[in-house]
């Protein structure tokens, strides 16, 4: 379910042009998250924040 999840929003990211901030979760589910969307192609996540209320966000690929 988690993986579906992150699908959806980094479709609605590639649509949107715009980063979504997810809720925060413990370290497994955002593991779930960063490997499900690792070979996304345009899409990139990183966390942020201190736990407990580290999250991920979903981002396009910047230029760099």
């Amino acid at each position: 379910a988690l993986s579906r999840f992150a699908m959806k929003v980094a479709n609605d990211v590639l649509s949107s042009g715009q980063a979504r901030v997810l809720e925060p979760m413990n370290s497994a589910d955002r593991k779930v998250v960063h490997d499900t969307l690792l070979e996304v192609d345009g899409i990139e996540t990183r966390s942020e924040g201190e736990e407990p209320n580290r999250r991920v966000v979903v981002d396009l690929v910047s230029g760099d």
